[in-house]
């Protein structure tokens, strides 16, 4: 599961140092295939090894690092079979979840819905950046989510969507595309009226051509990244 930022005043410092280190990762500030010391972070946050020992548990146990003896913890690197899965487990949960929605939200939540589409789409023909894109199409699709009444399914696309985030960032400003933007608002408005009215069927079928239309955005960027990856030196550890 995702692991949500910590409420509690006083969070235990591995909740707090995974949590810190996760965002790190998926928001690249910490790159594909780096190196993680445990000696640094502990200095970091100015904690013993312990509590880094342990947020690294919770931090490999995401998916995102593969805790080395001797090493401290490498960050997955991004290829084209992960993306895949990542796109595949997407495009099947949020299909579940559009499906649900249909058959269990209000009348009130649905044109709660369409509020919120609309604000999406007027950020799409204000901005080409596909950042922002994404942002606010996650905030509908979290919106649909938390109005299900399966949390199963959210717990699985919570996860799923932490990766989607990270592996977004081979897309640089020279993917941006105003056209691509509105196309995937408009089959984000498809999706939302057949949920709307109470479809499931179409809704499953919409949610997935909406991310099937994201995975073919995607195509290019992340074989522009792989091959500029494939150029650098590979990233060498050293022992603790």
């Amino acid at each position: 599961m995702e692991m949500p930022p910590p409420s509690d005043p006083t969070p235990p410092q591995d909740r707090v140092i995974a949590h810190a280190l996760t965002e790190d990762i998926v928001e690249w500030r910490i790159p594909p295939g780096s190196w993680i010391r445990e000696r640094e972070i502990a200095q970091r946050f100015g904690v013993s090894h312990a509590p880094v020992r342990e947020a690294f548990r919770h931090v490999a146990h995401i998916g995102l690092i593969q805790v080395v003896p001797w090493r401290g913890a490498h960050v997955i690197e991004i290829d084209r079979h992960a993306v895949n899965e990542v796109f595949e487990l997407w495009k099947a949960t949020f299909g579940v979840v559009c499906r649900l929605a249909a058959t269990k939200m209000t009348d009130a939540e649905c044109a709660e819905l369409m509020a919120r589409l609309e604000g999406y789409r007027e950020l799409v023909h204000r901005t080409k950046n596909t950042f922002e894109h994404l942002a606010s199409s996650n905030r509908v699709g979290a919106y649909i989510a938390r109005r299900c009444g399966g949390q199963l399914a959210i717990d699985v696309l919570n996860r799923i969507a932490l990766f989607a985030r990270w592996q977004h960032h081979v897309v640089s400003s020279e993917h941006f595309s105003l056209e691509g933007g509105i196309r995937s608002a408009d089959l984000y408005e498809v999706l939302c009226r057949h949920i709307v009215e109470r479809e499931p069927d179409d809704a499953d079928r919409a949610a997935r051509d909406l991310l099937a239309h994201l995975q073919l955005r995607f195509a290019e960027p992340l074989e522009q990244y792989l091959a500029g990856r494939s150029t650098q030196p590979p990233r060498r550890a050293q022992k603790e």
